[in-house]
């Protein structure tokens, strides 16, 4: 039964709030009192929580008039703070839940749920990856929301970041043997910075455009969640999907063919996924996940070879 949750506009979630959490674990901590507040303002009863997720609390719920619905309480981090506008703007085309209600300063959304909700990972690896490519498309011919952030900028700033974390992780980088990753790191970071440098393109993208975040929705259409939307270079969103459509192995056949029914520049989108893979590796450095690290290292310099000239 559809919902009949009183809608209201969406804006950004309160930006100053991220200065609460410095850390995850700090989040975690107020995690379970932010969600009993959540239930309790909007009068809604908990059911089972989606588990998987490492940026948000959950849960099904049933709204006070008997509605099924969504609770997500999402751990405050730049990348989402306009993650409310992008899914209105693509609920209103049936490409995202509907946003029926929303907390800024908890970061708390309420959302139709997505029937059956089954994710894309669990689809046909063929169809997965045309309906996957075609619904990106969709998405990036959106007419973004004002106050979405550019593509550029955020690069901008994960350069800097990644840049400034390396002191802090330099012990590490002497015990990965086999992978020169200080000298990857620098390369992906130049990358990055180059390619942000020569975007020339105004898509909506969703930022994080996994199958886990593609869901089944009524009459076999897709929908989308979790977006961390930025605005730019539509091959920026094609990596996690490749990626984590199948056997990292298969990634690079999958990021053309995905290139292909959205009209992107390949190799572009290669260079994409080197960039995104280096700056997955200095977060696993400053994290202290030396293995991972040196796993992500594996791929990055695969994607390297690939986007080479």
């Amino acid at each position: 039964m559809p919902s009949i949750v009183t809608r209201v506009l969406t804006v950004p979630f309160e930006y100053s709030v991220i200065a609460n959490y410095p850390a995850r674990s700090d989040w975690d901590a107020d995690a379970a009192e932010l969600v009993r507040t959540m239930l309790d303002r909007w009068h809604l009863t908990a059911g089972e929580a989606f588990v998987g997720g490492e940026a948000a609390a959950v849960l099904r719920v049933t709204t006070r008039d008997g509605s099924a619905a969504v609770l997500k309480v999402g751990f405050p981090h730049f990348e989402a703070t306009h993650e409310a506008l992008a899914l209105e703007v693509w609920a209103s085309t049936a490409l995202a839940p509907t946003v029926l209600r929303q907390d800024p300063w908890t970061w708390s959304l309420l959302l139709e749920e997505v029937v059956p909700g089954t994710s894309l990972s669990h689809a046909d690896p063929h169809e997965a990856l045309d309906a996957g490519a075609r619904l990106l498309g969709r998405l990036h011919a959106t007419t973004p929301p004002p106050g979405i952030p550019t593509l550029a900028g955020i690069i901008e700033r994960y350069v800097g970041n990644a840049r400034a974390a390396r002191a802090g992780y330099a012990g590490l980088l002497a015990e990965l043997h086999g992978v020169d990753v200080s000298a990857l790191l620098d390369q992906g970071m130049d990358a990055a910075a180059e390619l942000a440098s020569t975007i020339d393109e105004s898509a909506l993208l969703h930022g994080d455009f996994n199958p886990g975040n593609v869901l089944a929705g009524p009459d076999e259409t897709w929908m989308v969640i979790d977006p961390k939307p930025m605005i730019g270079d539509r091959c920026f969103d094609l990596f996690p999907f490749a990626e984590q459509l199948g056997d990292v192995r298969g990634a690079p056949e999958r990021l053309a063919a995905a290139a292909s029914i959205i009209d992107c520049d390949p190799a572009r989108a290669a260079r994409w996924a080197f960039a995104r893979c280096a700056f997955t590796v200095s977060w696993l450095l400053s994290d202290g996940e030396r293995d991972a690290a040196k796993v992500a290292a594996t791929e990055a310099q695969m994607w390297q070879e690939l986007s080479a000239p």
